[in-house]
């Protein structure tokens, strides 16, 4: 929910009211992590379903008719969202969740939610795969544990995290022999084999690679481009045609290949294969615009998502139709809050690569469609000549969007990327700041299994961008912000994948925007983070927080100012009215 107020101060000095307004719940983006086709129990039709994501109002199942596009919502009583979805036997489906780490069972006949059994002590569980026990099983973070799922008793038993120091257990593979192939990562990448019968793991092949989702079919057990048989998967050739390897590197589809059907994909095009064919048939070449397929159904259409989109392509379709999930979803968390200079009240959901912005008079609403074609989330926004610029995970991309011009982001019109940071640096931890000079600030987290930060600074006229790597070390970057003529940058300890970094503490420093020199640094001796709160220009004074403690730096003498005991904050964004007082949450 979202909610305005103000404390009105009385003669005594102290909030003798406070006015509280809900303005509504106005983030409703939807982020499907998992989907799969099922048959209709009671009509024997084909159903689209996806999970979507609800961090706090919860997970929910959407059951989409896709050829008459309509569809159904089904909470779950559990997790925030799935990465695994599985039909199983008995007429069920099994959910993996996060936050809270359960399997969670969906009876297609009653269509409700009958099972929530917990992975003890974990807070992920993957993708999931059938084992020769009858069980199923997902992986798990951060114990980087696997986890088996008894589907007569419900019961959840632990199989141990073999591969330490690694926090993920991030695939789960079936294999012909029943056996499990896991993937776990990131600190020390390793793939290992899984006996349900013993109870023991052992080594993977090295032909097979590492982080590659395994799928079996027709007694092979295909990942990559790679063929494998027995139960120590022996690479062998595949006996059925395969893609032209000179028209580009190719791959088997885990996800639309079905019993039926084998699925193989290159580019923009997609093979299938049914056993007996003499030859590959091409389903489709069309370009799916940053969509994803997920399915294939019992017709041989191939079922696909684009954001807040899903579509269908018939095989001999000459274009992609895409439609918005005929659901509405659950309210989701915002991740954080802005207002424009008319007042618009500006932000975007934990996950989804969207937008909200509403009118808080009217409270009238509106959530965007996908604002770029990478996953992941926005994590702040600025405002320059009226014109929207966010910073979003996972693709490192910094966006321009301007909402009094038509839609348009599926041609890269409207919204836009100007600057995309990825590969190196993809998690804009410190959000975005707009300096005196009218240019962008961002502190980065650099990728995954790798310390290190980014600052970069980027010119939204021209779209032009410099970026300085590790101004303060390899220290992942928080907040920046700007006198136009120097940076002042935080750091924390954070790695994407990875445990905060032993050995050091969190930094401050002073970057000169023009020699990308650090000029200024300190080292707070056992904080984790420290986080610049903005640039007071009356006062030349930058707030800062060191482990939630207050703190102010004097950019005239390069040192910290004392403070009286100030209580500690509570909030990452405050506001600096620019008359040389600063407001905080604590």
């Amino acid at each position: 929910m979202l909610f305005a107020g103000i404390a009105i101060a009385g003669v005594n000095g102290g909030a003798d009211a406070a006015k509280l307004e809900l303005l509504g719940q106005p983030c409703r983006a939807k982020n499907v992590l998992s989907s799969r086709v099922v048959k209709d129990r009671a009509t024997g039709k084909d159903m689209f379903v996806l999970c979507n994501m609800n961090e706090n109002s919860g997970a929910e199942l959407i059951f989409i008719d896709h050829q008459n596009n309509t569809g159904k919502v089904y909470k779950a009583p559990a997790g925030a969202g799935a990465w695994g979805l599985n039909e199983v036997p008995g007429d069920r489906l099994v959910v993996s969740t996060f936050y809270d780490g359960v399997f969670m069972v969906f009876d297609l006949k009653k269509m409700e939610f009958v099972k929530v059994a917990k992975f003890p002590g974990e807070s992920y569980i993957w993708n999931m795969a059938m084992g020769s026990d009858g069980r199923i099983y997902g992986g798990s973070y951060g114990g980087g544990k696997l986890g088996a799922l008894d589907l007569n008793t419900y019961e959840v038993e632990d199989c141990g995290a073999p591969a330490p120091p690694n926090l993920y257990c991030r695939q789960v593979s079936p294999t012909p022999s029943g056996d499990l192939l896991c993937y776990f990562n990131t600190e020390k990448p390793t793939t290992l084999l899984y006996d349900p019968a013993t109870k023991k793991f052992r080594p993977a092949p090295d032909a097979v690679s590492n982080g590659v989702r395994g799928i079996v079919w027709n007694g092979y057990f295909l990942a990559g481009r790679q063929a494998f048989q027995g139960k120590d998967l022996e690479e062998v050739k595949a006996p059925w045609p395969t893609p032209d390897n000179e028209k580009g590197a190719w791959s088997y589809s885990s996800v639309l290949t079905n019993d039926d059907t084998l699925y193989m994909a290159q580019d923009k095009a997609i093979y299938s294969y049914k056993m007996g064919d003499k030859e590959l048939k091409l389903v489709t070449d069309l370009d799916t615009r940053g969509g994803w397929y997920c399915a294939s159904d019992s017709e041989g259409n191939l079922l696909g998502l684009r954001g807040q989109d899903y579509f269908v392509i018939r095989p001999g379709d000459k274009e992609i139709k895409f439609v918005p999930i005929p659901a509405e979803s659950g309210p989701r968390d915002t991740l954080f809050l802005r207002c424009d200079a008319s007042g618009t009240l500006w932000g975007g959901p934990t996950f989804g690569q969207t937008l909200w912005h509403m009118d808080t008079k009217t409270k009238q609403f509106v959530n965007t469609g996908t604002i770029c074609n990478s996953g992941g989330e926005v994590y702040d926004v600025g405002f320059v000549d009226g014109r929207v610029y966010a910073v979003a995970y996972a693709g490192g991309d910094i966006v321009e969007y301007d909402p009094s011009k038509p839609w348009d982001q599926i041609n890269g019109v409207n919204p836009h990327v100007i600057k995309r940071n990825g590969p190196d640096y993809i998690r804009p931890e410190g959000g975005v700041s707009v300096g005196p000079d009218g240019k962008l600030y961002t502190g980065w987290l650099a990728k995954y299994g790798k310390y290190g930060g980014g600052l970069t600074i980027t010119d939204p006229k021209t779209g032009d961008t410099v970026l300085i790597e590790n101004p303060l070390g390899e220290q992942a970057l928080l907040h920046v912000e700007s006198d136009g003529r120097y940076a002042y940058v935080g750091s924390c300890l954070a790695g994407n994948g990875l445990p905060n970094k032993k050995g050091e503490s969190a930094r401050f420093g002073v970057v000169d925007i023009q020699t990308k020199k650090t000029e200024f640094q300190h080292e707070f001796e056992g904080s984790s983070h420290v986080r610049v709160l903005g640039y007071d220009a009356k006062s030349k004074h930058v707030p800062i927080s060191v482990d939630g403690k207050l703190m102010l730096f004097d950019t005239k003498v390069r040192g910290f100012v004392k403070l009286p005991d100030a209580p500690g904050l509570s909030c990452f964004i405050v506001a600096m009215p620019g008359d040389g007082t600063m407001c905080y949450g604590s």
